[in-house]
């Protein structure tokens, strides 16, 4: 019976504490459809995204990549492309767990300069971490091959993550990303309510086995 009890116990806050790091997706489908206007700020899934000049790629152009539905770019054309910062919008700390990165231009077109994707995380008390993922150069639009490669992160504690694309002599170039996985880091007091909670479970179990 103890045994069973204790094992309800931490069952009851395995779940819980699941439920509060629930892992979420970032698809950029949530946003109404503007023909792939110019953007500074958009709000999707929870998160916000912020930079001088990038796209939601939510109409058919024949001359970009595919990912099967929308997602966020930036081109190098004119220097015009411009890093892009993500936030929580409830202003809570996140995880990263991985994104899927991808260049914009499909072969032929004269406008492609891509090369790498930069990753820049700001944590909460200051810590600055940072990752160069090399695009795989595969892209040939709707169907054939996938022309987005997915990129496991595993970054904690995070205030903010800034995307940057990078050609190949170190200068700003195009980049798309799409399905970015987070989840929130739960707030002090949500730990704090949790562990009141169980120690009244606790009490309570601790009374019916001494009855």
């Amino acid at each position: 019976m103890k045994t069973l009890t204790y094992v309800s116990i931490i069952g009851a806050a395995s779940f819980v504490l699941s439920g509060m790091t629930h892992a979420a997706t970032i698809t950029f489908d949530d946003i109404a459809p503007t023909s792939n206007a110019i953007q500074t700020a958009v709000t999707s899934d929870g998160f916000n995204f912020a930079g001088d000049h990038f796209h939601i790629i939510d109409t058919f152009d024949s001359r970009l990549v595919s990912s099967g539905s929308n997602y966020l770019s930036a081109e190098d054309a004119a220097d015009l492309g411009k890093s892009v910062t993500m936030t929580h919008a409830g202003g809570s700390l996140f995880n990263l767990i991985g994104l899927d990165v991808g260049e914009l231009w499909l072969p032929g077109e004269s406008l492609n300069d891509f090369s790498d994707v930069l990753l820049t995380g700001n944590q909460f008390g200051g810590g600055v971490l940072s990752t160069t993922i090399r695009l795989d150069g595969i892209r040939d639009g709707v169907g054939g091959l996938n022309d987005f490669q997915s990129v496991a992160i595993g970054w904690t504690n995070l205030v903010s993550v800034t995307i940057t694309g990078v050609d190949s002599s170190g200068g700003f170039g195009d980049y798309s990303i799409d399905s970015i996985s987070v989840s929130l880091v739960p707030e002090p007091e949500t730990y704090a309510l949790l562990l009141a909670g169980l120690g009244v479970v606790g009490a309570f179990a601790r009374r019916r086995t001494v009855s």
